[in-house]
């Protein structure tokens, strides 16, 4: 693995560790905390829509730009980052 991928993988499982999770009336999750909310976002972005591979095009830069900015504390501004991204991709912001 790419050392940037191991770096990323570790920040996001730092972030989902904490027990900051509350149960929302549906009955999915919805996160307590803004920095696990970021982690979720960006995962799951990963998991679905994130680049795979180098040189894949621009659609990753707004993922990293969040990234850096969760790792900074702006949270608000990285989880807004996200739901763009993610809405303009055609996904629905998981809860």
């Amino acid at each position: 693995m790419r050392a940037a991928t191991l770096i990323a993988i570790a920040f996001l499982m730092s972030l989902a560790a904490g027990p900051c999770v509350a149960q929302n009336a549906t009955g999915g999750t919805l996160s307590a905390d803004p920095r696990t909310r970021c982690a979720q976002l960006i995962a799951f972005w990963l998991l679905h829509g994130g680049a795979k591979s180098e040189g894949s095009g621009g659609a990753d830069v707004p993922r990293k730009s969040a990234e850096v900015d969760c790792e900074a504390g702006r949270y608000d501004k990285g989880i807004r980052t996200m739901e763009d991204l993610l809405r303009r991709n055609g996904y629905n912001i998981p809860p």
